[in-house]
């Protein structure tokens, strides 16, 4: 039986509105499970709640009730364990321009990580000989950009907005990690490029198991890359399952809504 590595039970997080006008939930109740070597796609529209519950998943939002764990385990909330968790658990952000350091090289902002998290003595306590420069390299050449030291002095700037994006995966990659929280990664990228990222999470599952969930509102993402599809509305996910079950054969009206939302070609690629 495939276990879970990430689950949320009957989890609640709210938020005091602007103006001491109540409160608003943005996560309310939700239930969910990331499987080991699965791809989830979280989608819903923007303020679904989709965000704040894979913040809350990473340790970076507090659950206001309910709980996370991570292989049947409490999230950590604090210290070396929080620290640990979250070098298993990686975010790979949706805007690499704004996530990458502009003043740090793309060799520092990919070994920024292995230097926090220690990832060269982890590797020597394990009987394995690597550098620092080795780690760096094969994490850039992990997330598709070969011949890694050319890209060593290089700047977020001088790169293209995929490459940037490899890089900001690269780093996610670098501390070993068991899970993926990929928050919209292919959105600001040019449609040629999409393609390219979501292949390439799909060889990053084979080649190292890791399992991954996919924030995003784009319903034909979900159906190119996930294993099954979770639905999020007003903070509840309203319908989940596989992903031919939710899109071609969907049971709540607002996927319905959704799916009908599409663009006419994409919606016949989906149903094809």
């Amino acid at each position: 039986m495939t276990r879970n590595v990430l689950s949320a039970n009957d989890l609640h997080v709210t938020f005091r509105a602007l103006h001491g006008r109540g409160d608003v939930c943005a996560v309310d109740g939700v239930t969910l499970d990331l499987r080991e070597g699965e791809i989830l796609a979280l989608v819903g529209a923007s303020g679904s709640g989709k965000t704040t519950l894979s913040r809350t998943l990473l340790g970076l939002e507090q659950p206001t009730s309910g709980d996370v764990t991570a292989l049947g385990e409490p999230l950590p909330t604090h210290g070396k364990e929080l620290r640990a968790y979250r070098r298993r658990v990686q975010l790979v952000m949706q805007d690499p321009s704004g996530a990458l350091n502009p003043k740090h090289s793309i060799y520092e902002s990919v070994a920024e990580g292995i230097r926090l998290h220690r990832i060269v003595k982890k590797a020597c306590d394990r009987g394995e000989v690597v550098t620092e420069t080795e780690l760096v390299a094969r994490a850039l050449t992990r997330a598709g950009l070969r011949q890694p030291e050319e890209f060593f002095l290089s700047y977020p700037h001088e790169l293209s907005g995929g490459q940037r994006q490899r890089v900001l995966i690269a780093g996610a990659l670098a501390v070993e990690p068991t899970v993926l929280i990929a928050d919209e990664p292919v959105s600001s990228l040019d449609a040629s490029i999409r393609g390219e990222i979501l292949a390439l999470f799909l060889s990053l599952r084979e080649e190292l198991g890791l399992s991954l969930l996919v924030v995003t509102h784009d319903l034909g993402l979900a159906w190119n890359i996930a294993d099954r599809v979770a639905v999020m509305c007003e903070g509840r996910i309203v319908e989940c399952g596989t992903t031919e079950d939710v899109l071609l054969r969907p049971t709540h009206e607002y996927t319905r809504e959704l799916l009908a939302a599409l663009p006419g070609e994409q919606r016949r690629t989906t149903a094809s």
